[in-house]
Formats: C-alpha cells, sequence, structure tokens
C-alpha cells in the first residue's frame, strides 16, 4: 500500500478518512516487516567479509586495523540535568517528548498488550531501565488508542512499587515519579498518539470507561477534539509534522508540534514520500553495526540515517513567520518496535536507551513538576540535542533589552542584543581531533527560515533591527567521531545539526 499523501484531515468528514490509528499502524508495521525482511537477507553477505569499522562492502581486513582495539568504547553516559548549570534561576530538565510504552498495539514488535494486560515485562524493563540510565526528567507518554482507550489512565503511568503518585490540587493522579536505584526521580505523565498528540493528560479525553467511544475521540482531531484535549489537562501537540500540510496545521492551531521524528527517518515510507530521501539506502550501511567482527560503536549507528526533517522546519518556520507560536520538539518515537536487528553490544538497534541517546529535549523550568513541564513546552521555553554526538554543556540563547533577559520563547524588544553561548562537550569524550562546532541565527519566513548571522566563536551576538522570530541552531563536524569510524569516516562525518532552539520574538 503505498504512503497516503499529505492531508488536511481536519476538514475531512470522519466518514470519509481513514482513522489515523489504523493509518499509523499499517505504516509502522509494514516498515516493520520490511526492515525485519532486509535484515534477515542481509547479515549473511556481511559474515562473508567486510562488517568491520573500515571495511567496504566485500572486504576483509581484520577490524582491528580500522578503529583499533586501543580506543576506548564511545561514551554512551550523559550527564545529570543538573551538571548543565542553570539559566537564571531556571534549571534544565531532560525531557523525552513523544514515546510508547508497551501499551501502544504496535509496541514492543507489536506484543506489548495482550489481553488486557502486559505480555512483555522485559521491554517495559528496557524502557524504565532507560530513563534511568539517561537521566531522564521528564517523560511525556504518548500511547496510542488502542489500547489507551481501554484502561484506566494511571494504569498508563506503569507505577511500580517505590514509585511516587503525584497529585493535582483537587487531589486526582495526574503523573507519577518513577523512582531509579541511585535514586534519580523521572516524572512520568500520559499522553497519546493518534491522529493529534496530546501530552500530559490527566483524565480520559471522555468522562466514560466505554472503549469503542474512547478510541473515536483519541482518534478525532477537529477543533472539538482540541477543546476536549485541552479541557482534558492536555496540551496539543502534533506528531510526525512531515506528513502534515500547512493547512491542517492552521486549522488545528497546536500547542506545539515536532521538528523531528526519529521514526520518520527510519521507516521506509515515510522517508521516501515525505522527506524525499532514499527510503532503504541506510540499511546496508546500518547492518555494518551488527556484525561479531565490527569495532564501530553501535551507538552511533544513528549516522547511518541522521538527516534534517526538513519539510517539518519548513513548515513551523512558516507558521512562525505568520504570527502562529507554536513550540517545537524532537520526537524520539521509540518502540521497541522499528529496527529489531540486534547490534554487536547484545542490544537491539532501536532500543529505548539508544534512542532517547540519540535526541532529547532540554527544558528550562523552575522544578520537575508536571506544571513547570508544561509550561515550558507551551512557551517554547527549550531546545531540541542530539546528545549522541555528547550532551551541550553550556549552551544558551537569549536575548537582553534594556538591563531585562528575555529567554526562549519570550517577546523582546525591537533591537534586543541576542546571543548564543557555543557549548562544549562533557568530559569523558574524545578532545583529539576536536569536533568543528558553528553557530548560526535564524529568522522565520514563509518557506523556510534565513540565517542572518553565524559564527564559530566562543559566543554569536546580534543586534535584532528586524522583526521576526529568531531562533538559534548548533551545527557540529563530528571529526572527535573519526577514530571510532575507521575509513567509514569519510562517509559519515559531515554537518549535522547538534542543538536547535526555540525562537525568540522580536519586536512582535
Amino acid at each position: 500500500m503505498p504512503h497516503p499523501p499529505p492531508r488536511d484531515l481536519a476538514s475531512m468528514p470522519r466518514s470519509s478518512r481513514p482513522s489515523p490509528t489504523l493509518r499509523l499502524s499499517a505504516l509502522r508495521l509494514s516498515a516493520l516487516r520490511l526492515s525485519a525482511l532486509l535484515f534477515s537477507a542481509l547479515p549473511p553477505l556481511l559474515g562473508c567479509g567486510g562488517a568491520d569499522a573500515g571495511a567496504d562492502a566485500g572486504a576483509t581486513s581484520d577490524a582491528s586495523a580500522d578503529a583499533g582495539p586501543a580506543l576506548d568504547p564511545w561514551p554512551s553516559r550523559v550527564p545529570d540535568a543538573l551538571e548543565l548549570g542553570d539559566r537564571r534561576g531556571f534549571r534544565v530538565a531532560r525531557s523525552i517528548v513523544h514515546l510508547h510504552s508497551p501499551l501502544s498495539h504496535d509496541a514492543c514488535d507489536g506484543a506489548g498488550w495482550e489481553s488486557g494486560g502486559l505480555a512483555a515485562p522485559a521491554c517495559l524493563e528496557h524502557l524504565r531501565s532507560a530513563l534511568c540510565a539517561l537521566h531522564v526528567d521528564a517523560a511525556m507518554l504518548t500511547d496510542h488508542a488502542p489500547h489507551l482507550n481501554t484502561i484506566p489512565l494511571e494504569v498508563g503511568l506503569w507505577m511500580d512499587v517505590g514509585d511516587e503518585e503525584v497529585r493535582n490540587l483537587t487531589g486526582e493522579l495526574v503523573a507519577s515519579r518513577m523512582v531509579c536505584p541511585d535514586g534519580h526521580r523521572v516524572l512520568v505523565t500520559a499522553g497519546s498518539e493518534n491522529a493529534l498528540m496530546p501530552l500530559g493528560l490527566e483524565r480520559h479525553v471522555l468522562d466514560t470507561a466505554d472503549p469503542a467511544a474512547l478510541e473515536v475521540a483519541y482518534d478525532a482531531s477537529d477543533p472539538a477534539a482540541v477543546t476536549a484535549f485541552r479541557d482534558a489537562g492536555a496540551l496539543v501537540w502534533i506528531a510526525h509534522t512531515e506528513g502534515q500540510t500547512l493547512e491542517a496545521l492552521r486549522a488545528v492551531a497546536p500547542d506545539g508540534l515536532e521538528i523531528y521524528n526519529l521514526h520518520a527517518n527510519v521507516d521506509p515510507r515515510i522517508r521516501e514520500a515525505d522527506l524525499g530521501l532514499d527510503p532503504g539506502g541506510f540499511i546496508a550501511d546500518l547492518l555494518s553495526f551488527a556484525s561479531s567482527r565490527s569495532t564501530l560503536p553501535p551507538d552511533l549507528a544513528v549516522m547511518t540515517f541522521l538527516d534534517e526533517n526538513r519539510p517539518s522546519l519548513d513548515r513551523w518556520d512558516t507558521l512562525l513567520a505568520e504570527g502562529a507560536r507554536p513550540s517545537g520538539t524532537g520526537g524520539c518515537d521509540a518502540h521497541e518496535n522499528a529496527l529489531p536487528m540486534i547490534l554487536s553490544d547484545g542490544e537491539r538497534a532501536d532500543s529505548y536507551r539508544r534512542m532517547m541517546l540519540w535526541i532529547s529535549n532540554h527544558l528550562l523550568v523552575r522544578s520537575v513538576d508536571p506544571e513547570a513541564v508544561d509550561e515550558a513546552l507551551s512557551r517554547g521555553r527549550l531546545y531540541v540535542t542530539f546528545e549522541v554526538f555528547g550532551t551541550p554543556m553550556g549552551f544558551d540563547f537569549r536575548a537582553e533589552a534594556a538591563g531585562a533577559v528575555h529567554e526562549m520563547g519570550d517577546d523582546a524588544p525591537l533591537g534586543a542584543t541576542l546571543r548564543i553561548v557555543r557549548p562544549s562537550l562533557p568530559e569523558g569524550f574524545p578532545a583529539d581531533p576536536a569536533p568543528a562546532i558553528r553557530m548560526r541565527l535564524l529568522r522565520a519566513e514563509a518557506g523556510g527560515a534565513v540565517e542572518v548571522a553565524a559564527s564559530d566563536g566562543p559566543e554569536l551576538i546580534f543586534e535584532a533591527l528586524e522583526p521576526g522570530a529568531y531562533r538559534a541552531e548548533v551545527r557540529m563536524i563530528p571529526e572527535h567521531m573519526r577514530p571510532y569510524l575507521g575509513r567509514r569516516a569519510d562517509t559519515w562525518i559531515r554537518e549535522h545539526v547538534w542543538v536547535y532552539s526555540n525562537p525568540i520574538f522580536v519586536g512582535l
């Protein structure tokens, strides 16, 4: 079945449009089957030689001749967000936005939830352990309906012995704090992803336990649905912006949208139809990380398919230029259902831990509680980062005017000074060769942002004399990965985005 073209779902009558749940399911499961077929066919070829760090297809050289056995493992530790320092009274909270638990019908290779209960306890354990290992502060679950519509919402928080309840002012259970073995706590909220993606639901969207009625409500995308989700305490987000039209985005007027989605970059149908990329050209390269002979660090497998979601960025910038203010987030979209191959570290390619290392959102909050997280998300006081390159230590983007500081998401007067502070790598990452890092300041325009300044120095300073929505990017040529990628380095090492900020609105 061909991938459906982008369409204005909000304007289509319900009787004539496909169920968003079924549409997403068909795409993801068909992509999974395609990936599994390719993976099952290609490993024997790789096993005949050439799967090591520097080998080309058909090469027979030993892996040790490439990346070299003396290298330390690629650092997979991310610093606790408290180590990132504060920003004018705000602390950084590492957040995963768009995340599926075993409850989603297509999670855990489609077998996470069966007969009304957990059918994949190992998959749930992968999720919990990943949140702890990566020091995630806030995890915003976005499970599909089905099966979210079939359970009390608090069941979808997956509370275990020792976890803590989080209640609102009226005493309703609205979130939980997962307690990690080392004492770290992860705020967990419930949400859903169907046609829309409500984040931080405090109750079901309808005051009923009828699964059929709830599924219809969760699948809805008209203005009444947007109001219902917000009445249920949620922020209304758009997932997979690459598959939406501007008309649909304008009709929904969401609180936020995804400017990048990992799943989009590995789903062959989405890659081709919505991103204009080779649908499966990355798979042979990805398999080079699976061989038992490989010295390639498995966490760097993302380098084989990491590309900007340019349609999503251009739509976001267009909306910003039109005066809308949706926040932009990076979608992890982890299911453990897209890349089932086992890499050389014994962990599947799309493990929860690996995908959450690849991308996260850093929120500036006063505290890590549902109200503060929602405020940061709704105001756009956050930046997206691909932490696999290394956590961007010290990154800052702000405006200054008349002695006042304006954060991401804030309004600043015309003539304000915009400042981007260049981040550095955390301790433990290779320093030689050093990555090439440059900062860009962009102003939103219809059809895509325009660059107004750039710098590779310690700070970019710009006086904003033209009104607009200004956002920062930090780009990196990850030369520090070169020793780990051997002869593949020249293919995979190119400029990538390390940080996308949300905008500051100047003179608007």
